[in-house]
């Protein structure tokens, strides 16, 4: 039992442990053994499984093999298997470089688990995919180094030179800036942050930032900040202003879809006649709202806020002018 709660014990390569740290890990687990001991087993066990010694310098340090399967006792089991296959799928590419690393044995154990069970779980995997609305945008390229230094910075609260590229513009300009949280959305990766000394938050994306260094200072976050609620504000659907209360004649098709889905929680939709239906809700009035409703077309007509309404009288007469203008 001691052996193998050591080894779990035991990191991966390029991390090591030594001796003496097993000594007081094993203790704190309930494990009261010395060095000598320690190092006896460390050699047997390196007969039986890809662990090895770094000798180069003292303490020594013992580490696992970087392509060795994830180990456990017990084994993986094919619901754990599952959940890291999903992990994999929709996780991965959330996660810093080096958390990725750590997990691919996990993910190659799991892989295998799948394969070798032949319940109705080890399809699962061929059975199941996950869609986003919309066309199939694809993901702007991240530099690899650039995300590396984000995540650093971010997961140790430091401040972050970068040189970005803003939007409709050609040349890189130079930002030190306070990372304060990371969000994804529709495929796009966007930091949070606030720019040198300055308390009013900004919204980076990832793909536009050519390079990027973790300083070795720390970020300063402006006083209140909450991600959450930031996030709650509707700067990432883009907010237009607050709160609106939307009523619209919408198509049966669409109150039929609303109605599973409802847009606010206080929505209610009557029947109009001409098989029309009165939509109201109380919504945040934000672009995505508007591209949204745009997508329906003749299917949504807007009747209040007035504003609202005569901008999208503007856009339908517009796009009548398009249309039909000359060619």
């Amino acid at each position: 039992m001691r052996q193998w709660q050591m080894l779990k014990m035991i990191p991966r390569h390029p991390s090591k442990v030594s001796p003496d740290e097993l000594v007081h890990r094993l203790a704190e687990s309930g494990f009261n053994v010395y060095a000598r001991k320690i190092q006896r087993d460390l050699v047997f066990l390196s007969e039986l499984f890809p662990i090895d010694c770094d000798k180069r310098n003292k303490p020594y340090g013992w580490y696992w093999s970087t392509d060795v399967h994830a180990m456990d006792v017990p084994g993986m089991g094919s619901h754990t298997a599952l959940a890291f296959f999903l992990a994999e799928q929709h996780l991965a590419p959330l996660l810093p470089n080096s958390t990725s690393r750590q997990l691919q044995p996990h993910f190659k154990t799991a892989a295998k688990v799948q394969d070798s069970t032949h319940s109705g779980k080890a399809g699962w995997r061929d059975k199941v995919r996950v869609l986003h609305s919309g066309p199939d945008l694809q993901t702007p390229a991240i530099d690899p180094d650039v995300q590396y230094q984000v995540y650093d910075a971010l997961l140790h609260n430091r401040k972050l030179q970068v040189q970005y590229v803003p939007k409709q513009e050609q040349d890189p300009k130079q930002y030190e800036i306070n990372p304060l949280g990371l969000v994804f959305k529709d495929s796009m990766s966007y930091l949070v942050c606030s720019m040198w000394d300055y308390a009013d938050i900004r919204l980076l994306t990832l793909h536009r930032m050519v390079e990027a260094k973790a300083l070795g200072i720390p970020a300063r976050s402006p006083e209140g900040f909450d991600l959450d609620s930031y996030i709650a504000s509707g700067e990432l659907r883009f907010a237009v202003g607050g709160d609106i209360k939307l009523k619209a004649l919408i198509s049966s098709n669409l109150a039929f879809h609303l109605g599973e889905r409802p847009l606010s929680d206080d929505q209610t939709i009557e029947g109009q006649e001409d098989d029309l239906m009165l939509l109201h809700a109380t919504v945040q009035d934000t672009n995505e709202l508007r591209w949204w409703l745009l997508a329906f077309g003749d299917q949504v007509e807007i009747l209040k806020p007035v504003e609202l309404r005569e901008q999208f009288a503007e856009i339908a007469s517009n796009m009548n002018d398009r249309y039909n203008s000359p060619e």
